[in-house]
Order: C-alpha cells, then structure tokens, then sequence
C-alpha cells in the first residue's frame, strides 16, 4: 500500500522532509497546503506533489490523503493537530507536539477516542543508533544507569523579531531546541521522571535564550541537559552506567554510537549509513498507517505527555 502524505505548512523543516519522502519507497505526497497559492504551487512542483491549497481545512479535507504532516512552528500545532484529527486524519506533527500538558492531554484523548494515529515528529527517536543505545541500556550492557548527559545548543545573533525570541509565537530555547535532549532522556531511560529542576537565562523580549535542566528518575538515574541560543556545545550524548557508558556521537542525528566498559575500552561500536534520518520517521510513521496503529512505540503518547509537563513545570520555576 502506497501512502499519500499531506503537508501543512511549508517552511525550511517543510522542505527538509519534501527532499527525503520523494525518496522514501511506498510513500507518495498528494498534496501541500501554506496562505499562499504562489508558494503552495511552487513547493508542488519542486516536490512533484499532486495537489496544492492555499488553504488548510482544504488539504484537511482531501480525500486522497492518508497522512498529513504539519510542519508549521509550534504556536499553531494544537489548533491544526486537532482540525485533523477531528477530520480523522493521521497526523505527523513537528516537534514539540505542543506546549502545555492540558494541550497534550486534550490532543492524545482524541486520538485515541478517533481511533486516528498521532505522532510527534521526535525523528532522532527513529534512529538505528539511538535503538541500539537504547538497547545496549535494556540489556545490561553497562549496568545500571546513573547519569546521562546531552545538550543541544547553537550560537545565533539575538534579533528580537526573529520567532525564536518573541514570546507571542512561543520562542525561547527550551521549546525548540531543549525537547531534544528531554525526550532523548526520557527514551533512553523508557521512564518518566520524577523530578525536574532548571534554570534559565532570560533575554530581554522575555523568553530563554538557555537552560540547565536537571531530572530525576525513581530508579535512581539522573540527566543533565541544557540547551539554548548562545553557544555551540558539544552534541555527543553520554549515557554512564555502574559498568560502563555509551556514547551517541552528535545524537541530533547521530550515525555512530559506542559501548565503552567501566575502564574505558571499546566494547562494541554500530554506525547506520543513511543521508538525512527523516527517513526512518517517514517508513515508520507510513506503517504505522498501514497497521491502523493510534501511537508510536517508538515516540509513545505517553512520552509526549510527560516532555509538555515538564515544559510546565520548568515554566512555573
């Protein structure tokens, strides 16, 4: 069965997953939809979609679409996550899902009562290498776990109409870059945890431009993340254990992860040879399709849920 992807919103991350579904095999993109009709038929052409719409609701309503993936920034998810699930259609949204538990909450509730698939486009969770970190971690392979740490920061000048620092469209590091060592955390260790602390840097329009996150799990493990706008750190993502650690070499979209015992030597090294990792989001959410699945087990609902309460309780501190 050949899946038909829809595409909502057709920006920089738009384009980034036209250029790999047109690649992808039992995949199709049936149509694309932005506010503008002119651009809409451009990203058409250049991705050899069948249809595009100056119009949601239209591509919400196009019968030929079995998927659609909405790759507007986060401030508009939870209204256009839940126009198409109402519609019944699958969706693949953009990371974070949303902002808010209650958001969260509300959205999972009517995928599930819709019986309609809902996935956050968590790609780096789709990974050959964060599944054999993660496997390395179930297994034993370094006893049990005590820290991990990761970060994901980059370095860009501050401009106060720029979307990632003004307040009204959700900007501020922790929603776009600092979902991605939480919910690296949280899939590694396959458990919610029970504590969250941070702190921010808050930059003159009123969000944060950086933040040190530090979690707590019941079986005693702990994460240190950080992530922000004002330096480039270091993306190798280090899980230590009783008996050893992995490492998770760039885990943003790592080709190469390593198990090292507890004096340092090499163990066992796995490298996955692919172009862009968006490939295995797209397969896996297409057979998900295919199978009328509702979640993910690779980015359940329930991790969802758990990275928007820890937004809010790192917003309320």
């Amino acid at each position: 069965m050949t899946v038909k992807f829809g595409i909502i919103g057709l920006g920089n991350i738009a384009n980034r997953f036209a250029s790999v579904l047109v690649q992808a095999k039992d995949v199709s993109l049936a149509a694309v939809a932005s506010r503008d009709m002119g651009r809409s038929r451009d990203f058409a052409e250049k991705y050899r979609a069948a249809k595009y719409y100056d119009s949601y609701d239209a591509l919400i309503e196009d019968k030929d679409v079995n998927i659609i993936y909405i790759g507007l920034t986060h401030n508009f998810h939870y209204d256009i996550v839940r126009k198409c699930l109402e519609k019944g259609k699958a969706v693949l949204c953009e990371k974070p899902l949303v902002i808010t538990e209650k958001e969260a909450a509300g959205l999972v509730e009517l995928s599930r009562s819709k019986k309609v698939l809902l996935m956050e486009a968590m790609w780096t969770r789709c990974l050959p290498t964060f599944q054999k970190a993660k496997a390395w971690v179930k297994s034993g392979r370094i006893g049990t776990i005590s820290l991990i740490n990761a970060s994901f920061s980059f370095n860009i000048p501050f401009l106060p109409e720029h979307r990632l620092y003004d307040p009204a469209l959700a900007g501020g590091s922790l929603y776009d870059a600092g979902v991605y060592p939480i919910e690296f955390a949280i899939g590694i260790m396959d458990e919610i945890p029970s504590e969250t602390k941070g702190v921010a840097h808050i930059c003159s329009t009123g969000v944060d431009d950086f933040y040190s996150i530090a979690m707590g799990f019941e079986s005693g493990a702990l994460a240190s993340l950080t992530c922000g706008f004002k330096a480039n750190t270091n993306r190798d993502a280090v899980i230590y254990g009783t008996e050893g650690h992995v490492v998770v070499y760039n885990f943003l979209g790592s080709p190469k992860c390593e198990c090292f015992d507890k004096e340092g030597k090499l163990v066992e090294s796995f490298e996955a040879d692919f172009n862009d990792g968006f490939i295995y989001e797209i397969e896996h959410a297409a057979q998900l399709f295919r199978e009328d699945k509702t979640e993910s087990p690779l980015i359940p609902h329930r991790d969802t849920l758990a990275c928007a309460r820890i937004f809010d309780i790192l917003k309320k501190s």
